[in-house]
């Protein structure tokens, strides 16, 4: 957990090479990542100190969420060579062909995050809900560096998304967690 209690919310705008972790989009990916890439500076803000130092490795409790569907399970939260990804398995469900690149992912955390606290992702795509992806798109755009915007929660800006995206509901925080089943190397 965040030793003061903060908790942050990070925009990521979503490019081509997102588009791998989702099941729906393998054919069309270009990119083989299975991954949400994330800029060292939302790593920094989103791990505790320990995780960040040490490159990150580590699994936790994430829940996605896109329109009506939710997907719970250990994502790993990682540096891979100089690049920082929030991968694991591929999210499956026909519903998130509805996203696409410059759609939006949503990370909701305790700031420094050590594995305790479960991390609420949500997305969000033009297709499925139009006058919510562009009005994000409106007020935060100018924000994006590197296709991503971070907010405390001392900003305006959080209290905005936080009503929009509330943080992860008691009745799905206190669910146990999917464990990713070992992989299979042949």
């Amino acid at each position: 957990m965040s030793a003061d209690g903060e908790e942050i919310i990070i925009v990521r705008s979503m490019t081509d090479s997102d588009m791998g972790l989702f099941s729906a989009h393998q054919r069309a990916a270009k990119s083989r990542q299975r991954a949400i890439a994330l800029t060292t500076r939302a790593a920094r803000e989103l791990l505790s100190p320990d995780l960040f130092d040490g490159g990150g490795g580590r699994d936790m409790d994430c829940i996605c969420t896109f329109a009506s569907v939710t997907n719970r399970e250990l994502r790993h939260i990682g540096k891979v060579g100089k690049n920082w990804r929030l991968g694991g398995r591929q999210i499956a469900g026909s519903e998130f062909a509805a996203l696409d690149s410059m759609d939006f992912a949503l990370i909701r955390s305790c700031r420094h995050n050590d594995g305790e606290s479960p991390i609420l992702i949500t997305f969000v795509g033009r297709r499925a809900q139009r006058f919510m992806q562009a009005g994000l798109a409106a007020s935060i755009g100018k924000q994006l560096k590197e296709s991503v915007a971070i907010f405390g929660s001392e900003s305006d800006a959080f209290d905005a998304l936080a009503s929009l995206f509330p943080p992860v509901p008691a009745r799905i925080a206190i669910q146990r967690v999917q464990a990713q089943p070992a992989l299979q190397l042949a």
